[in-house]
């Protein structure tokens, strides 16, 4: 049997956005119910499908309580770095990216961010996409689209 990570009344803080997936009702399927970043409370926790974590965690300053899974969740005290861009951003490349000694994106071409990776010891990573190019970053090789300097 699988134990609690987390208990009664910890602080803990959602490593990825949470969005409805049906089962919280008042809101739209896929809407998003909380941000990555956030903190709340433990409440409770459970067993779902005999291996699975879920922890019940009231977010006081939005005045929600969710069902999280323990991957969603880190301890509150750890360090958090905050991601810079989301899915659907677009940034700019602060470097420009070869793929055997090729060329295939320029510095200062717009890309559009697909998805954040991270856990709770890194900085953020991003999966991005520019033209047919579909890669990983580390966040230092983007940048604001407002920021960047580069001709379109």
């Amino acid at each position: 049997m699988n134990t609690a990570k987390f208990g009664y009344g910890c602080k803990v803080r959602v490593v990825e956005n949470i969005r409805n997936d049906g089962s919280f009702p008042g809101c739209k399927k896929g809407a998003l119910l909380v941000r990555r970043g956030a903190t709340g409370y433990v409440r409770q926790s459970g067993v779902h499908l005999q291996n699975q974590i879920i922890y019940q965690v009231q977010f006081l300053n939005r005045g929600l309580t969710i069902g999280c899974k323990e991957t969603e969740l880190m301890d509150a005290e750890l360090v958090w770095q905050p991601n810079q861009f989301e899915y659907g951003d677009k940034a700019a490349l602060t470097l420009s990216l070869s793929q055997e000694g090729e060329i295939v994106a320029n510095k200062g071409s717009v890309v559009s961010v697909l998805a954040v990776r991270r856990d709770a010891r890194s900085m953020p990573s991003y999966r991005i996409q520019y033209g047919e190019l579909d890669v990983e970053v580390p966040e230092r090789a983007l940048t604001r689209v407002e920021e960047a300097a580069y001709v379109g």
